[in-house]
């Protein structure tokens, strides 16, 4: 405190009537705190999902990383479960889970929005759950995904002068495509586990960007039930000889409907990387939505957006958010703001 009586004392009078205002600002900042933590109705409710439950975490809790080996597989996956903030203090909740592909690279960013967007009352809390390579075994053991995320189907390029292009720079050999075994494991095998661990809601959401797009929009087809909404960012949709349109073809031929909420994205600057062009990333995407909005399946609906200046990278974030939001945007239009309102 001597410290702090130095400023006043050495500029001035006005210095200390400015002094002791901002120690009243501050003390009634202390005593607003205080009040949204004790939830005195009507000072709390700016906050429904958090500000009004005693003892709820600021954010999500981030479990230490599981190893998980399913019964199809000679590995590990790496499993990180993010507990919504209020999971420890509300033992009767259940929560909608977020299921996100590529765990090491995706999981964080899913976390972090979701975190920015409950404290923003933009959507209610989640259970987030990632699968994928361990992180100790680096991009080797992310470059699985090719494997594991490739529907059945010849070779792994776009069919065309994609493929002519593809095998300039990175000719595969014949390999495994395992798409339907690890949906098996994350459907059959580790939903059922962390499901008698944890308080799931019937409300499931897939996270798939790039080959993770891919493995999602085959998933949409091959396993119309398993999730009830799909966030698709920059999907090499057309990768494996269009397996996931050859796939879309065989599930119109039944008839059925297909009952999933979806949203699409890419950025336009993907459109710019030759790399990207030789997984047609743009095309593939605009053909995925082209094909979906012409059948128009029973049950399904569909948002798109391409992102004007974002690339393949940066396009994530914005994806994410934008897809929540669109998700819970009902839920969120009556929800009250989180600052306060003119009295």
């Amino acid at each position: 405190m001597q410290q702090l009586m130095w400023y006043p004392r050495k500029h001035g009078a006005f210095s200390r009537r400015y002094f002791r205002g901002f120690l009243m600002r501050a003390a009634f900042l202390r005593l607003l705190v205080a009040v949204l933590a004790l939830g005195i109705p009507g000072a709390a409710s700016a906050n429904p999902q958090l500000a009004l439950i005693p003892g709820a975490r600021a954010n999500m809790e981030v479990l230490p990383t599981e190893r998980v080996r399913g019964e199809a597989f000679a590995y590990d996956h790496a499993v990180t479960i993010a507990l919504p903030a209020s999971y420890a203090v509300q033992p009767e909740a259940r929560y909608p889970v977020i299921w996100v592909l590529d765990d090491p690279l995706m999981t964080r960013t899913v976390v972090a929005t979701v975190d920015l967007l409950v404290s923003g009352n933009m959507m209610p809390e989640a259970i987030v759950i990632g699968v994928g390579s361990p992180s100790e075994e680096g991009l080797a053991g992310v470059g699985r995904r090719i494997v594991e995320f490739s529907p059945p189907g010849e070779g792994f390029a776009a069919p065309g002068l994609n493929a002519e292009a593809m095998a300039t720079v990175a000719p595969f050999p014949p390999y495994p495509h395992r798409a339907d075994e690890f949906l098996a494991f994350l459907i059959d095998e580790l939903r059922p586990q962390l499901a008698a661990r944890y308080r799931f809601a019937d409300d499931h959401i897939l996270h798939g960007h790039s080959l993770g797009g891919l493995l999602a929009g085959y998933a949409l087809f091959s396993r119309p039930e398993a999730f009830d909404r799909m966030i698709i960012g920059s999907p090499a949709m057309a990768n494996v000889d269009d397996a996931v349109f050859k796939a879309e073809e065989a599930f119109a031929s039944t008839g059925r409907d297909l009952p999933v909420e979806l949203y699409v994205g890419a950025g336009g600057e993907e459109g710019n990387g030759w790399f990207l062009n030789v997984g047609g990333i743009l095309t593939g995407t605009t053909r995925f939505i082209e094909r979906l909005q012409l059948r128009g399946y029973e049950g399904l609906t569909l948002r798109s957006q391409f992102y004007t200046g974002e690339n393949h990278y940066t396009v994530v974030p914005r994806i994410l958010s934008d897809a929540l939001r669109h998700f819970y945007r009902e839920q969120a239009a009556g929800s009250s703001s989180t600052w306060p309102q003119r009295p």
